[in-house]
């Protein structure tokens, strides 16, 4: 009786309407203390249909395959444009909603939604390329762009033609889901040797917090499906793509486009145009309940006679799928993998960094230079081309077929006057700064200039900071920069034959006098060692600049190249004590050296200058190079802690371990006792602090 009372009472209520008596409990309010376990999962079952429950199934695959593409895309793209191009799911799913659940949408709704995707493709718009990711990565963000359409439309199906409890439909949904990942992971773990644990990562604040989130949307969104649909769900997306558009640049160092600001204001209005042309705006006072069963009749048959044949197969496709995704080693320029890794001894997570081995150059261009026309020397020097983003060979005659002058990004054929090496260098520069957006030119951060009977050692410059000059420096000539002779006097360039300081200090004046705004003393000249030295892009521009006026008054390289670089540091410093060049003064020889030894080749990064008629050392040099362009690509790994020394604890800090100088202690004790060691005394007196 009193189940059939709160029957009348819950009027149209379906989810309160199927609490009913079964067997010898009842499922009401009064009878509520009599709740075990068998009742209420018997209860969860009269609430969920079979047929729904496998849908749910179904949907929990969906959502499983949508979050591990969502994983890979977030290692090849920023958060911005991933949240931007799925703002298009707004389309598909309208589209969906048409013809499968036939939901009408008023005219001024599809012009809001047409004017979302134009504010997606102006604000993906880069001027010269049109995009910024390579074609795969948009081929994945739309996959899971259609995929979410597909679940979204299926969800409202669900929740909205049986009319289940939300609670019960989001135990299934998402003990489904867990059941789904906990096999996925399982078949990873067989697969992918260094994936983490089940509960590795989950220590830290953030990824409860990230979980706890998590929780809270997907109880909303499932809210949204059932009491309003799946575009206006889509549209609410849109609020947070702005955000993210605008913190992207800070956080994950992406680029800002000056069209993400009319784009987002696009995808805005049109969001605000969707919802003011609604229906429901128009005097609807209730929701529609009762939206129309799916449009295609015998794929919903097929799916109600064959639930479990569906399900198995959904289950291989998405194992399958997650794991070629997982696997895959695609990742956006700029992070670094990290894994969690356990400390047996201290029972806590510690982090591991997981590094592919790339040249520091990777993204530079090396530029070579012969004084002569000796081709037979460039199959050996092409051995630095897995080192550099590109190769360029400066050399006279180099270019048969080309007009005098020619010069392209990896050739030129550059006859030079009193050995003017940084002229067509800089022209090269300006090549790469025309270079359009998306050109693989575009990528180049930087020019290392080398002559070719120098070495170095690419992968010995790890570390180095790209955004400095670097500099070798050497005794023969030594850096200096001075206003009179007196200061070196030795040099052989300043004598009555040659006195390429007077070239020097003209080229200086002539700077001076054009207000260009460089930080410049007229009075004030350079001379340095220059077969050795790194530009980076952001200084192409004032490179470019000056050495157009140092090479027109024919200055000699090594008066003009190091008077350069010291008007840009001078210049372009951002605190007096901040010089913007890195001296480098471990290279071997210098400008006139003899040819090096094979132990100067084998211990020094970089150097001048390799014989080319000594067999071993030139074999020794190009081997070296051939051992290590093997090696790129593979994994580097090391966690924090293998850095550490003695006094630091695996948590970070200093502290001295006393425990381990006790046993150090009582060992050194042990082996004095045995004559092993000298009696010092001087170790009696050492005490643990």
């Amino acid at each position: 009786m009193l189940a059939q009372g709160r029957e009348q009472d819950i009027g149209d209520d379906s989810s309160l309407r199927r609490w009913k008596l079964h067997g010898s409990h009842a499922y009401g309010p009064a009878n509520a203390v009599h709740l075990t376990v068998a009742t209420f999962l018997e209860f969860c079952k009269s609430e969920v249909p079979q047929e729904c429950a496998f849908g749910l199934a179904q949907l929990a695959l969906l959502y499983a395959l949508i979050n591990n593409t969502a994983f890979a895309l977030y290692k090849i793209a920023d958060p911005g444009t991933i949240s931007l191009i799925k703002s298009s799911i707004t389309l598909v799913t309208a589209l969906l909603t048409r013809f499968t659940l036939r939901a009408k949408l008023a005219k001024l709704q599809w012009i809001a939604i047409l004017i979302q995707i134009c504010g997606m493709t102006v604000t993906q718009y880069r001027p010269g390329s049109g995009s910024s990711y390579p074609l795969y990565t948009y081929l994945l963000l739309f996959f899971q762009v259609f995929l979410s359409a597909i679940s979204g439309v299926y969800n409202q199906s669900l929740y909205k033609n049986y009319g289940v409890s939300l609670h019960a439909a989001n135990m299934f949904l998402y003990g489904s889901g867990a059941g789904i990942n906990m096999m996925l992971h399982t078949v990873i773990r067989l697969l992918k040797a260094d994936e983490p644990s089940l509960f590795s990562g989950y220590g830290s604040l953030e990824a409860k917090m990230l979980i706890l989130n998590n929780v809270f949307v997907g109880l909303a969104i499932t809210a949204v499906y059932k009491y309003a649909d799946a575009v206006i769900k889509c549209f609410a997306t849109a609020v947070s793509t702005g955000v993210l558009l605008y913190i992207s640049p800070v956080f994950f160092n992406v680029d800002f486009s000056f069209m993400l600001v009319p784009g987002t204001v696009l995808v805005f209005v049109a969001t605000w145009l969707y919802m003011e042309a609604a229906p429901l705006n128009k005097g609807k006072a209730k929701l529609d309940r009762g939206t129309p069963p799916l449009k295609a009749s015998k794929l919903r048959s097929l799916r109600k006679r064959y639930p479990q044949a569906i399900l198995a197969i959904g289950i291989v496709l998405t194992t399958v799928i997650v794991s070629i995704l997982t696997l895959s080693d695609a990742r956006m320029p700029g992070l670094k993998q990290t894994k969690i890794s356990q400390d047996s001894k201290h029972g806590s997570n510690v982090e591991e960094s997981v590094q592919v081995l790339n040249s520091p150059f990777k993204n530079s261009l090396a530029y070579v230079r012969w004084a002569s026309h000796r081709p037979e020397r460039m199959p050996l020097l092409r051995k630095y081309a897995p080192f550099f983003h590109d190769l360029h060979f400066s050399m006279p005659g180099y270019v048969k077929d080309r007009p005098a002058g020619f010069i392209n990004l990896t050739h030129d054929s550059y006859e030079s006057p009193d050995v003017l090496f940084y002229n067509p260098l800089a022209e090269t520069m300006q090549l790469i700064l025309q270079a359009p957006a998306g050109n693989p030119e575009a990528e180049i951060n930087g020019i290392m200039n080398f002559h070719f009977d120098t070495w170095i050692d690419p992968l010995d410059f790890a570390g180095e900071n790209l955004n400095l000059i670097w500099q070798a420096i050497s005794s023969n000539p030594r850096s200096e920069c001075m206003k009179s002779l007196a200061r070196y006097p030795d040099y052989w360039g300043w004598g009555p034959k040659h006195r390429l300081h007077d070239q020097g200090q003209k080229a200086v004046k002539a700077l001076a006098s054009m207000d260009l705004g460089y930080n410049v003393d007229v009075d004030e000249w350079c001379v340095g060692w220059s077969d050795i030295y790194f530009i980076p892009r952001r200084f192409f521009a004032d490179f470019i600049y000056l050495s157009n006026i140092f090479a027109a008054y024919q200055v000699f390289h090594e008066v003009a190249v190091p008077t350069i670089i010291h008007i840009i540091d001078r210049t372009r410093r951002a605190h007096p004590s901040r010089s913007v060049v890195n001296h480098i003064g471990d290279c071997y020889g210098s400008c006139c050296s003899a040819g090096a030894h094979l132990h100067d080749v084998l211990d020094k990064r970089c150097g001048h200058r390799l014989d080319y008629m000594n067999a071993m050392v030139i074999d020794a040099t190009y081997e070296r190079l051939d051992r290590e362009a093997a090696m790129l690509g593979s994994n580097i790994e090391g966690a924090p802690w293998a850095m550490q020394t003695m006094y630091e604890s695996v948590g970070g800090g200093n502290s001295l371990d006393e425990g381990k100088l006790k046993f150090l202690k009582g060992q050194l004790g042990k082996l004095q006792a045995k004559g092993d060691t000298k009696k010092d005394e001087g170790l009696d007196a050492v005490q643990p602090a």
